[in-house]
């Protein structure tokens, strides 16, 4: 099984280099972008980048909306029922734990929230750090300086699951941009 795996990977390199097949093309096949238009609408409405969202739900739930994780965080963008509920507060909305499975809903949370914790810190990192690690957590260790909200230092954030959340998202969504070419094409859902 091995060799074979060995062997199509072989393959797939020398199609690439041959560029018999098209390099962005085929990592674009690889790192799909689904709901690219409600990414799109949400990224307008809350002044996000829409390649950070696709990147977030690509890290989070691998773009599985029925993704729930061990802690009960769920949807593409897994919020946690608590974070979802207050968020739908804050938009005059109500939503079930059912609802948070649809990618709309569960996008349009998952913004707003990322929207609202861009406010709250000073930097994108620092956002990204509470969506993953929890906002009083992040507001703590910034007033107590044990780190300072920077991708530079993102080495120094307490938990390490948010330390690796942090530099995945950053990479992932670097990644997302290069291989579309910094162009968001709202076509067809891929």
């Amino acid at each position: 099984m091995k060799r074979l795996f060995r062997a199509l990977v072989l393959i797939v390199i020398f199609l690439v280099v041959t560029k018999v097949i098209p390099f962005k093309p085929f990592l674009q096949y690889l790192y799909p972008i689904h709901h690219k238009e409600i990414i799109y609408e949400n990224a307008l409405e809350y002044d996000l980048d829409p390649f950070l969202i696709a990147a977030m739900i690509h890290v989070e739930s691998s773009w599985r909306a029925n993704a729930v994780s061990p802690k009960g965080a769920t949807g593409l963008m897994q919020l946690m029922p608590e974070t979802a509920n207050w968020v739908a507060e804050q938009l005059g909305l109500t939503v079930t734990q059912e609802s948070l499975t649809d990618p709309k809903i569960n996008i349009k949370l998952g913004s707003w929230y990322l929207n609202y914790l861009n406010q709250q810190f000073p930097t994108a990192t620092a956002a990204l750090a509470a969506y993953n690690g929890g906002l009083g957590n992040v507001h703590q260790w910034l007033k107590e300086e044990r780190w300072d909200g920077s991708l530079e230092t993102a080495s120094q954030i307490p938990f390490w699951e948010t330390r690796a959340y942090v530099h995945k998202v950053i990479k992932t969504w670097n990644f997302y941009q290069e291989i579309y070419d910094y162009q968001w094409d709202n076509g067809e859902e891929s």
